[in-house]
């Protein structure tokens, strides 16, 4: 009985506490048979226990979907810069993000504390069924094995596969962080880390109420992808067509309102360059691009880049900008870049990558580097035209503020002369 009392209580400040009207997922727009998800019902907060309710990071279940017809729960972490300076809650209200873990990842609390100390409420969630011990909770969704991601198609329902269960617990995510009264409901972004960010390009496009979204590593095309098109392909011909039809981010990005930031290195192991040129352009609301020169691949190197919270900022704060690649020209025998810094920041970095390795997998291809000859009072680079062309290239620059910007790839470039 006084277990009973205990979770009660907690209903009961979690209920006092909440944003009192509900913002709705508009679905007007979406159309054909695709739609798998009760978006009306995913934009009410889902109930909840706290776990804990004292230290920097709190801890959570709430509820999720049905998984193989049984009612489930989401284990998560809470922080906001209140808690994790540990003051009482004030009258202030900060922007939020949702953060969602990729292949073999958890609720990672670090990961929280580290967007609360930098000013965002942040709620992070186990899409694996865990626990914060790493062991499954009562009540668990599916888990992130091959058969629960692919082979599930061909044995239960749509339903029952793990990206119906994760997407709609990331958009319940976002319905209870928006239910919190220090949450700036017209500032809420998300961002996921490999298979977090193949959530992020479906959640972002498919929940309007984001702002902006980051996409890290993750892009759409799997059954392109030098690892994913393995396990697709045992599927059977027609159950693989099904998968890509119902789970592929290529259904859904064209529906996206958010502003997207996609961020990746030019020689991820999972996510190739030609699926992800095709993926960013899908998304027709504001974009940007940004690979990064060989970033490494794991969740700590998917929230290290100091681009990801930038990128929020400038759309929290219209007066911030990116250092911007304004636009590349071909003159004679050179490239031409000319680039505007933000007020606060000059050019330390721009160089030339291309590629004409066609052969190897996407992780070893060999990419050639050029830096550029710098005109600072023109705010221009220019590059040597490789001679022979090339199938990939992209221009990169960094600023004395450590931040990054790109251009999108270009391919099958051929000189003229």
């Amino acid at each position: 009985m006084k277990k009973l009392t205990i979770i009660l209580l907690l209903f009961v400040s979690f209920s006092y506490g909440q944003n009192s009207k509900t913002r709705f997922i508009k679905t007007e727009k979406i159309t054909g048979d695709s739609l798998l998800w009760d978006l009306k019902a995913l934009s009410v907060a889902p109930e909840v226990k706290w776990l804990t309710e004292t230290g920097p990071v709190r801890s959570l279940l709430y509820k999720s979907v049905d998984y193989e017809g049984k009612k489930t729960e989401v284990f998560a972490y809470y922080s906001n810069p209140d808690i994790i300076a540990g003051k009482p809650a004030g009258t202030q209200k900060f922007p939020g993000v949702v953060l969602i873990h990729g292949g073999g990842g958890k609720a990672f609390k670090e990961w929280v504390e580290k967007w609360a100390s930098e000013g965002y409420a942040a709620i992070a969630m186990d899409l694996s069924g865990n626990g914060a011990d790493g062991q499954k909770i009562a009540n668990p969704g599916p888990d992130q094995s091959n058969e629960n991601k692919f082979e599930k198609i061909e044995k239960g329902s749509l339903k029952d596969v793990w990206t119906y269960h994760a997407v709609a617990s990331s958009i319940l995510a976002h319905s209870l962080l928006l239910s919190m009264p220090e949450v700036d409901t017209s500032k809420t972004s998300v961002t996921g880390i490999s298979w977090g960010g193949y959530l992020t390009c479906i959640v972002a496009s498919l929940d309007d109420r984001f702002l902006g979204a980051v996409p890290v590593y993750g892009c759409a095309y799997y059954d392109e992808s030098d690892v994913f098109k393995v396990p697709l392909n045992q599927l059977s011909a027609d159950n693989k067509k099904r998968w890509m039809q119902y789970f592929d981010p290529s259904v859904y990005l064209r529906y996206a309102k958010p502003s997207f930031f996609f961020i990746n290195g030019n020689k991820d192991k999972h996510y190739n360059v030609e699926p992800y040129i095709k993926t960013y352009s899908l998304v027709k609301s504001s974009k940007i691009v940004c690979v990064i020169p060989d970033m490494k691949h794991s969740h700590q190197w998917g929230w290290q880049p100091p681009e990801i919270r930038y990128f929020f900022e400038t759309l929290i704060n219209p007066g911030k900008s990116f250092p911007n690649i304004t636009y590349v020209s071909v003159e004679k025998d050179e490239f031409s870049l000319v680039y505007k810094m933000p007020y606060t920041a000059s050019l330390t970095t721009a160089a030339f990558y291309y590629t004409n390795d066609v052969e190897s997998t996407n992780e070893q291809r060999v990419w050639t580097m050029q830096e550029g000859k710098s005109d600072p009072d023109n705010n221009k680079v220019t590059f040597p035209i490789p001679k022979s062309g090339f199938k990939y290239g992209f221009f990169y620059i960094k600023d004395s503020n450590n931040i990054s910007a790109s251009t999108t790839y270009m391919v099958d470039f051929k000189p003229t002369n």
